[in-house]
């Protein structure tokens, strides 16, 4: 009887098959009539003795197999051979003192490839090929790395081991998209005799982190440098919010301004935003969480400032108060306290807010017959929806008629610096209504805004659309004394790294694709358990790609 599962039909053969609840144990033996001995290579039919080998095989049906496999010795009849008795070899079928199959070895090496040592371990035990963790790191380590061809175009990107204390480098090969090794540490010299020991390089990408760019030129000189547009990108949005933050006080005015002028609308239209309940109507409350929140964070601001008076630095305040330095600076560059803008809800009425405010001038204050003539014109919202929508009126109507006093107006809250970054860097053409009467409200506050807003979007272009050529005279705008200093300062570091900005800008070479890299790193990364050793997580990541 021949077993067809046995990868070598022609020279094993199954005696008998013994089903057990606990394993599937299989009786087989060899049927060649010769073997080669391992050190002369001579093929000798005489048979010396035999014995019987126990491999565990990949599982049937989810139960455990195992081979009792019965294995002869051969008499070397070579003169000169240093090997006078031998025992037979089954390469394709198990390694000389293996305890599995080959097959098995290869299936539990993939495992803990994807899984790792804890989660391989219990994947392969619920799989019928029950193995500790420890086995699977080691397969892990003994497993030889994929070995990479030539490389002509190389992405470095930095990677958090720990966070804040140690860090990592990784460099993939960007024409074909997987990564080629793992560095310990991110410092020049390490990248540098890296890439000594790989010549041949042409193209370099990277961000402009200075240890990177120092690296490069050494260990490959003869290579371009392309900085990346996604962190030049980010420069210069980080400009923007620095010079949005120095005036923040001129944004809180176009914010208030906008709100005079929405609801001056709003009174026209007979349509008031509901009044607030007199305080001797109200109940008295404990502060919610967001009032505690805001306390703690007017507390440390009041100190951050306190501190700064002092003559202290920033890196000495973040230490003391345990923050961030950059959380320092940002609450000494704003002149006052920055309030939080509230999270804006999307409503699906809100595209049809003035025609409803339009049907409720007329008199039509029926909710149901409301949500039916928006349906009409493409509604695709609830009744709930439009009831909500128009509560408050019905609430202000009947309120008006019992005299109550007339409503406060509502706190303005601009947006954050962040958000107004991003809407800078927009065409004006992209923005909705209310963003674009804000911006131009902060252009009549601010002139230096409306300066640098136009430039920021020039150059914002340019890296879309690969516009190398205008570099040289982008930056001896963002030059001229009349722009702001924080987009000067970024125009000064394009000039300090020019040639990879240049070739950002000229080339077809980005280091978008690390960003996934890196992802995919973490997340191999956390997948460990703690045990994220630098040799088990390189020989996880090169095999992943």
């Amino acid at each position: 009887m021949i077993n067809p599962y046995l990868p070598q039909p022609a020279s094993l053969r199954c005696r008998q098959i013994i089903i057990d609840p606990e394993a599937v144990t299989i009786m087989v033996e060899t049927m060649t009539p010769a073997a080669a001995c391992p050190v002369c290579g001579r093929q000798s039919g005489r048979i010396h003795s035999q014995y019987a080998r126990s491999l565990a095989d990949l599982p049937w049906q989810g139960q455990i197999v195992r081979w009792c496999l019965r294995v002869r010795k051969f008499f070397c009849d070579m003169p000169t051979c240093t090997r006078r008795i031998f025992t037979e070899r089954l390469p394709d079928v198990a390694t000389p003192y293996a305890r599995k199959t080959a097959r098995l070895n290869k299936a539990l090496t993939c495992i803990a490839f994807a899984c790792g040592g804890e989660g391989g371990s219990c994947l392969a035990g619920r799989l019928g090929m029950p193995t500790s963790p420890d086995t699977l790191l080691r397969r892990i380590r003994r497993a030889s790395p994929p070995v990479s061809s030539s490389l002509h175009a190389v992405g470095v990107d930095d990677w958090a081991l720990r966070r804040g204390q140690r860090y990592g480098t990784l460099l993939c090969d960007l024409e074909r998209h997987c990564p080629v090794d793992v560095l310990n540490g991110r410092e020049a010299k390490t990248l540098a005799t890296w890439l000594q020991q790989h010549p041949g390089i042409q193209v370099i990408t990277r961000d402009r982190a200075s240890c990177y760019s120092q690296g490069a030129s050494t260990g490959a000189p003869q290579a371009i440098q392309v900085a990346d547009r996604f962190h030049l990108m980010q420069n210069l949005r980080q400009a923007l919010i620095r010079l949005l933050e120095h005036r923040y006080r001129e944004t809180r005015l176009a914010a208030r301004d906008v709100a005079a002028v929405r609801q001056t609308c709003d009174t026209d239209s007979n349509v008031v935003e509901p009044p607030k309940r007199p305080r001797e109507h109200r109940l008295p409350r404990g502060p919610t969480l967001r009032e505690v929140r805001r306390a703690r964070r007017l507390q440390r601001y009041d100190q951050v400032i306190e501190l700064h008076h002092q003559g202290v630095s920033q890196r000495t305040i973040a230490k003391r108060l345990g923050i961030n330095r950059e959380t320092v600076g940002r609450y000494i560059r704003a002149g006052q306290f920055p309030e939080r803008t509230p999270r804006k809800y999307a409503s699906k009425t809100g595209p049809f807010t003035d025609y409803l405010r339009k049907r409720w001038a007329e008199g039509c204050h029926n909710a149901v017959q409301l949500a039916q003539e928006l349906r009409a014109q493409g509604f695709r919202g609830s009744y709930h929806s439009v009831r909500r929508r128009v509560a408050h009126w019905r609430c202000t109507a009947s309120e008006g008629l019992s005299g109550r006093p007339s409503p406060v107006p509502p706190a303005v809250h601009p947006p954050s610096a962040r958000r107004l970054a991003g809407l800078l860097l927009k065409v004006p053409g992209e923005l909705d209504d209310q963003d674009r009467i804000f911006v131009d409200a902060l252009f009549q506050r601010c002139p230096e805004v409306a300066d640098a807003a136009p430039l920021a979007r020039d150059f914002a272009t340019m890296l879309r659309q690969l516009q190398g050529n205008r570099l040289d005279t982008w930056i001896q705008r963002a030059w001229d004394r009349s722009i702001p200093r924080e987009l000067r300062t970024f125009a000064t570091g394009l000039k300090s790294d020019y040639e990879a900005v240049k070739a950002a800008l000229t080339t077809r070479w980005s280091n978008a694709q690390l960003e996934g890299q890196v992802n995919r790193l973490k997340l191999i990364k956390r997948q460990m358990y703690g045990r994220a050793k630098l040799d088990l997580l390189r020989q996880r990541v090169l095999h992943a790609g």
